[in-house]
């Protein structure tokens, strides 16, 4: 009779904090059929593998790996350190007696594809629209299957490599809403931050780095203060790794000279993202090459609507006009005017809001997302054994 025992699967990532592509590891890892697969791990120390460990998943700890692209030297040391950090994530594997890795991010992938042994399958969870030639050239030839989380990042593993194409499968990250819901309400967290109850409150969340365009959102909000008057604007991120303490300078600067000090509030990173989002009334999110937006999942799974750039994931996401709105590019004066529109119509925000949730319901469940994967995994196990 054959094996019908569950395969082991390493979840491999190379940071511990908790940011987009963690909470999509998280949610993977809490919605695998324990039936097919049971979920074991190789992460760093950290918030990442204290809540993997509250999920039952058995952790080992690898260090963080943080690479850098500038300069032959610091190329040189990078890769013996993605050497010395592939062979501690390999002993990982065998400790744990994983049947096949899961890399959750390009930086593991790399690791991973560096020290993979024959008949352990390798699947990428591709996650990256601005991935190195050299790294793709290097990683997709040696993954079994390649798990894009957007048909843009699909389309970019297929231009970036001719083998990309027979193994990639776009598979949208899934939000579990039952988990991802407020902790306080939203006059609670409107009066922490010191905002009126009734004043339109418009938003911007993610990681502070420049690709992320929250320059374009500060310049929006000046726009939007000019034709309402009331507005409050909260950017809401931090510069997680503190690679872009340049920009974070810049962003500070743009507030104090565009006179929004009193009505523009940097909170830094916040834990309590769900929370801060429902005392939200419209996301705006200017990133132009976004593979996918968690956090446009998220603003929608709370009855937020979302002003976003008609590209990538965004455009994948939202139904433009029905559970938000989609602008041609990352301009400010077209995203506040789409804002003021939004704002100035009896009961729009409502109704949007109403169908962006029922369209997170039905479109990007977890339990889909986990069952398209389980199904790409056990495609990369059977190749294995061919």
């Amino acid at each position: 009779m054959a094996d019908r025992r569950a395969r082991r699967v390493l979840l491999v990532n190379h940071v511990g904090a908790v940011s987009g592509a963690e909470g999509s590891m998280l949610t993977l890892a809490r919605q695998l059929d324990r039936r097919r697969f049971e979920p074991v791990a190789a992460v760093p120390a950290g918030r990442l593998a204290a809540e993997l460990d509250d999920a039952g998943v058995p952790v080992s700890l690898v260090p963080e790996l943080r690479l850098t692209r500038s300069g032959p030297w610091s190329m040189l040391v990078g890769g013996l350190k993605l050497r010395s950090w592939a062979d501690k994530v390999r002993v990982s594997a065998e400790e744990l007696r994983a049947d096949l890795i899961a890399a959750n991010s390009l930086t593991a992938a790399l690791g991973c594809a560096m020290r993979l042994e024959p008949g352990r399958p390798l699947v990428w969870h591709a996650r990256d629209l601005r991935a190195p030639e050299r790294a793709l050239r290097f990683v997709i030839p040696r993954a079994t299957r390649i798990a894009a989380i957007s048909a843009c990042v699909a389309d970019a593993m297929i231009d970036g490599h001719r083998d990309a194409g027979a193994k990639t499968v776009m598979i949208h990250n899934g939000l579990d809403t039952l988990r991802f819901q407020p902790e306080r309400s939203a006059l609670e967290v409107r009066r922490e931050l010191g905002i009126p109850e009734t004043a339109p409150l418009i938003g911007a969340v993610g990681q502070v780095v420049p690709w992320k365009r929250q320059d374009v959102f500060i310049e929006a909000a000046a726009h939007i203060l000019a034709q309402q008057t009331d507005a409050h604007f909260l950017l809401v991120g931090a510069d997680m790794f503190g690679e872009h303490p340049e920009y974070v300078a810049e962003l500070h600067r743009m507030v104090r000279s565009l006179g929004l000090t009193e009505r523009l509030i940097l909170t830094g990173f916040r834990e309590d993202v769900a929370s801060v989002l429902s005392a939200v009334d419209v996301l705006v999110h200017p990133a132009e090459d976004e593979p996918l937006g968690r956090v446009v999942l998220e603003a929608l799974s709370l009855g937020v609507p979302c002003v976003a750039v008609d590209a990538c994931g965004p455009s994948e996401i939202i139904e433009d006009g029905v559970t938000g709105i989609l602008v041609l590019e990352a301009d400010a004066r077209q995203m506040a005017a789409r804002v003021v529109e939004l704002l100035s119509r009896p009961g729009a925000v409502e109704r949007m809001g109403r169908a962006a949730q029922h369209s997170i319901d039905t479109r990007f469940s977890p339990a889909r997302m986990a069952r398209l994967t389980e199904d790409l995994y056990e495609e990369a196990l059977a190749e294995a054994r061919r």
